[in-house]
């Protein structure tokens, strides 16, 4: 086993963990001894399954003696769905998204067209209480007071997640909508790691 610290970084739909709001992240880390791993996604046309395989594998490539992921949105759903195959030493779910069987009844039509056809039946066959309670894995689950209020769903699933996980723990980030990049969120994240 390789020695040394590393943090996976999974980002949200759409984006990539190289994009300038993951930046502050990317420094701090450096800066607190990991090594960083931005994980690459490719979104267009593909489902759950295939964001899931192609992390595990970025993952299994890169892993070191002590390993951590960081997902947000999107990013926290992959990484809350791998990491009991996995076995990190702890996962930050930041944000993470009410894209389960539990939620499908909630997403207004819009977003179901927004996310796409084959994501939502990804969506419509897993479920978040199962997923939680195989869980052992240490977590914990940021989620931000201004997006819980716009996204009363997403507050749901962060709620029910951190209920039902064995170890798990919930931050709610004073003021902070659907971005990692906040002042709030930058905060809480690096209170949280601090102690690594």
């Amino acid at each position: 086993m390789v020695k040394g610290k590393t943090f996976f970084i999974v980002p949200g739909f759409r984006q990539q963990s190289t994009d300038r709001e993951y930046q502050w992240l990317r420094t701090l880390l450096k800066a607190s001894g990991f090594s960083v791993i931005p994980v690459p996604i490719v979104w267009e046309r593909r489902t759950m399954d295939d964001y899931c395989a192609d992390f595990e594998s970025t993952y299994k490539k890169y892993k070191t003696q002590e390993n951590y992921i960081l997902g947000f949105s999107y990013g926290a759903v992959i990484a809350f769905l791998t990491a009991q195959t996995l076995g990190p030493k702890k996962i930050f779910l930041c944000s993470l998204s009410p894209d389960f069987k539990e939620d499908v009844s909630a997403m207004s039509s819009a977003m179901q067209k927004y996310i796409g056809k084959s994501r939502v039946a990804h969506s419509r066959r897993t479920s978040a209480k199962a997923v939680a309670k195989e869980l052992t894995v240490p977590s914990v689950v940021f989620c931000g007071e201004v997006e819980g209020k716009k996204y009363p769903q997403l507050m749901t699933r962060c709620r029910e997640t951190v209920q039902i996980a064995a170890r798990s723990k919930l931050v709610m980030v004073e003021r902070a909508p659907h971005r990692i990049d906040f002042p709030a969120y930058q905060t809480a994240i690096t209170e949280e790691i601090k102690d690594l």
